[in-house]
């Protein structure tokens, strides 16, 4: 049985193997490496993926949906062709099309994927990765950080890398920046390489920043100068703007020069003409946003910027010239996009296939990963305003897999259960970080004291979490498995 690599992005998804000693890109039915993420359902009930899908959204917009990753764990649901979809049910067409895909290209079955996922996914939408690939009818065991795997694949990037590392023989010492802008994410993740270690020192990110909001951006221009909205067009105008504005994106990231988005639509008669500067203009409050998790994953590395050799660009938004031309401008090292850019990630989970696969060359290589978010459970807060605090079990950019424990006391005596809540966030009170679950835990009649027990979080490599509480005067233990929206038996 063979196992596949995942890119499973916003905007289109990726296969990759690892075949012949080295990482191979898996073409699609049309012979293209790239499958765009939309989906699409026809008269008939059956689902179609990829190219096909796209072309509905024009033709059949109420039936057809892209984007959809944006809503991986939450309880969104989308109707198409009169059957639901959620989230996860949707990346579970594509799954299934990438494994058929891959099938194909090596002639075996697929029965494992190893699946990328933003760096900043938090615990309920890695769950909701995971039963994408359950749906799709195959076996998630690892998911890997879209950013990490892009590290691996950059640093250790051609033959002559793996064939040094078969040899102990491995790549310099090197410290680097990944950015990683898609069509729908944003990770940044400072990355330490070593001997034959590529561990990432501190992630930060946006989950809902990428190129598709400069095509946005576009498309509300072209409006603009016609003076009209976006939202007075129909649906289906909407997707063609939309696609004009990624075409006039494009043109200009290849001609580094100006575009014209002349629209098809009647309503929109007048050309917007697009340079650079006007983009870099329009996209102001974007680059706000992108500077924070730069700043912040630096900051939170501990590593001076001095060591830092590189920023290498991933992700097919990377491309643009005012996005290159602006992180020149705030970062004091070499800012590397390669043409690869768009395929960074997928080569480095063929290269975590070959990992797996303990293939000769790379079956001594070692990716870790960290904690994106801190967890923490609420506690009783005696002073003004009295709101509860989050005491954290696990910070951020923790080392994984990870394991915490801390005790506490129940704030009431002769209380019957206890009331252990987990969150998710960087804030000081509880309230306002995001609530994940929470677990009733049974106590002993204790009339005179309160009663003491142990909390411990487990996060494994996947960033899943597990909770256990056991209780000190009776020994009792209740554990639980966090599945993203849910507790599982531990």
């Amino acid at each position: 049985m063979a196992i596949v690599g995942i890119d499973l992005g916003t905007t289109n998804s990726l296969a990759a193997v690892y075949k012949d000693g080295r990482a191979q890109l898996v073409p699609n039915q049309f012979g293209e490496l790239l499958t765009p993420s939309v989906v699409s359902v026809g008269k008939d009930g059956r689902a179609v993926v990829g190219r096909i899908a796209q072309e509905r959204l024009v033709t059949q917009p109420q039936d057809t949906v892209a984007r959809f990753k944006r809503k991986m764990g939450t309880d969104a649901v989308y109707n198409l062709g009169g059957r639901r979809f959620t989230p996860e049910a949707l990346s579970a067409c594509v799954i299934g099309q990438l494994v058929a895909d891959a099938q194909e290209f090596l002639g075996e079955r697929v029965d494992e994927a190893v699946v990328s996922v933003p760096a900043y996914f938090d615990v309920a939408q890695r769950a909701a990765t995971k039963r994408a690939g359950a749906l799709a009818g195959v076996r998630v065991e690892r998911l890997v950080n879209e950013p990490s795997a892009a590290a691996l694949g950059r640093h250790f990037s051609n033959e002559g890398a793996v064939a040094a590392a078969a040899a102990d023989g491995y790549p310099p010492d090197e410290t680097f920046c990944v950015f990683d802008f898609g069509g729908g994410t944003l990770d940044v993740s400072v990355v330490d390489c070593f001997d034959n270690v590529v561990g990432i020192s501190a992630v930060a990110g946006d989950n809902h920043l990428g190129g598709g909001d400069f095509d946005l951006l576009i498309a509300q221009e072209a409006c603009r100068i016609n003076g009209i909205g976006l939202n007075a067009l129909e649906a289906s105008q909407r997707e063609t703007l939309l696609r004009e504005a990624e075409r006039a994106k494009r043109e200009l990231t290849d001609r580094d020069s100006h575009a014209f988005l002349r629209s098809s639509i009647p309503a929109l008669p007048q050309v917007l003409h697009l340079t650079n500067k006007r983009l870099f203009e329009l996209a102001e409050p974007l680059f706000t946003r992108i500077d924070r998790p730069l700043k912040q994953a630096v900051y939170d590395s501990d590593v001076p910027a001095e060591e830092i050799s590189r920023a290498v660009l991933v992700g097919g938004s990377s491309r643009m010239p005012v996005v290159r031309d602006y992180l020149e401008r705030l970062l004091a090292v070499p800012v590397i996009c390669e043409e690869d850019c768009d395929v960074a990630v997928a080569l480095g989970l063929g290269t975590y296939v070959g990992i797996k696969q303990r293939a000769r060359g790379v079956d001594s290589l070692v990716l870790t990963d960290i904690c994106p978010h801190s967890l923490s459970t609420d506690v009783r807060n005696p002073h003004p305003p009295f709101e509860p605090l989050a005491s954290v079990l696990i910070p951020r950019n923790t080392t994984l897999p990870a394991s915490s424990s801390r005790v506490y006391a129940n704030s009431q005596v002769g209380a019957r259960e206890a009331r252990v809540a987990v969150y998710q966030g960087e804030n000081v009170y509880a309230k306002d970080n995001k609530q994940l679950a929470e677990l009733m835990v049974p106590l002993p009649r204790n009339a005179s004291e309160q009663e003491a027990f142990t909390v411990t979080f487990t996060y494994d490599i996947n960033s899943i979490l597990g909770v256990e509480v056991r209780v000190h005067s009776t020994g009792e233990v209740t554990r639980r498995v966090y599945n993203g929206s849910s507790w599982d038996e531990g």
